[in-house]
């Protein structure tokens, strides 16, 4: 005979308007998404409490496995509840009848537009619930001692819950494919476990894609890689040319709202003692036909323990976009 679990219940906190247009949106919407995703999701006006309810609120946020927000209408109460949860670095997902409503600034973060779709709200709300609470729970695991930074070609990318704005990492690349360094350092008090996986997430559509370097069989190199003839070239040595990577499927902790594309990168980092930095070169091409990218992106690091994440934005220019640079 199956027994119910006697575990409680992941808690979700729901931040909205005290509005009466937003009460089935609540309870057969919201609520019901975290039933399906095994949760319980209560607002601040269901709660029995004596202290001010903004005390209430902020202590309800920071005891919450997840925090929805519907940023509908813009109201200033639910964007500054909001702030409060991105500042404590809690999983927080977003909803909203009308994408103006998200503010410039967080709108790489994962949000659904659901256009007063109840339905709509409670099927993709259960699927980024599912992901929120597995990430939840491992971002409480034993990686709150393990503090990392990150820079792509020198700048500082931050957290998917970070309140800055996204970082951008802008140049001219001299051909479709290139490379772009990756520093880790490791900033935590003690021993860094080996990164042993590193996956990038993208837009489906992302102007580029990640590459790896594979070996020519034979030792040839296609036209527009080295050669200028249109012929096949005989190397005196062994030659790699830049090979799309695969896409990944997407599991329960891949899923990131928009960025939904995932690939194994041929990148890993070894054990890192505290102040250690290490750097790894990951490889881009241009999408066919594409001269100019301005593209979210994130790194997922995996190790032992769990993971981290980094976001950051890639805002390259092709510099020559003949054809015949762009093979």
């Amino acid at each position: 005979m199956s027994r119910e679990s006697t575990l409680p219940k992941p808690f979700v906190f729901v931040l909205m308007p005290f509005d009466d247009t937003f009460s089935d949106i609540y309870k057969f919407g919201i609520k019901g998404a975290a039933e399906d995703a095994g949760a319980y999701a209560e607002r601040i006006d269901e709660q029995i409490f004596t202290e001010g309810i903004l005390d209430r609120i902020f202590t309800q946020i920071s005891k919450a496995d997840v925090v929805v927000a519907d940023m509908t209408g813009r109201n200033p109460n639910v964007f500054y509840e909001v702030g409060y949860a991105h500042a404590l670095g809690k999983v927080t997902l977003l909803l909203t009848q009308a994408v103006a409503d998200i503010p410039f600034d967080l709108k790489h973060r994962p949000h659904i537009v659901y256009g007063g779709k109840i339905e709509l709200v409670r099927k993709e709300l259960a699927d980024r619930l599912r992901w929120a609470i597995e990430s939840s729970k491992l971002a409480s695991s034993s990686l709150h001692s393990e503090q990392l930074t990150l820079f792509v070609n020198g700048v500082e990318a931050v957290g998917p819950d970070s309140v800055v704005e996204l970082p951008i990492v802008s140049g001219e690349a001299q051909r479709s494919e290139f490379w772009i360094p990756v520093q880790l350092r490791n900033d935590s008090i003690g021993l860094l476990n080996p990164i042993t996986h590193v996956y990038l997430l993208s837009e489906p559509n992302a102007s580029l894609i990640p590459t790896e370097e594979k070996p020519f069989e034979p030792a040839y190199t296609p036209f527009g890689q080295y050669g200028t003839t249109g012929l096949l070239q005989m190397q005196s040595g062994p030659r790699t040319w830049a090979s799309p990577v695969e896409p990944l499927s997407a599991g329960l902790l891949d899923k990131a709202g928009d960025l939904s594309a995932q690939f194994r990168l041929p990148m890993s980092f070894p054990a890192m003692p505290p102040g250690a930095v290490e750097v790894a070169n990951t490889g881009f091409k241009f999408r066919s036909g594409e001269t100019k990218c301005d593209d979210h992106f994130r790194l997922r690091l995996l190790s032992s323990t769990g993971f981290h994440e980094f976001d950051f934005r890639l805002r390259i220019t092709l510099a020559v976009t003949d054809s015949a640079a762009r093979k």
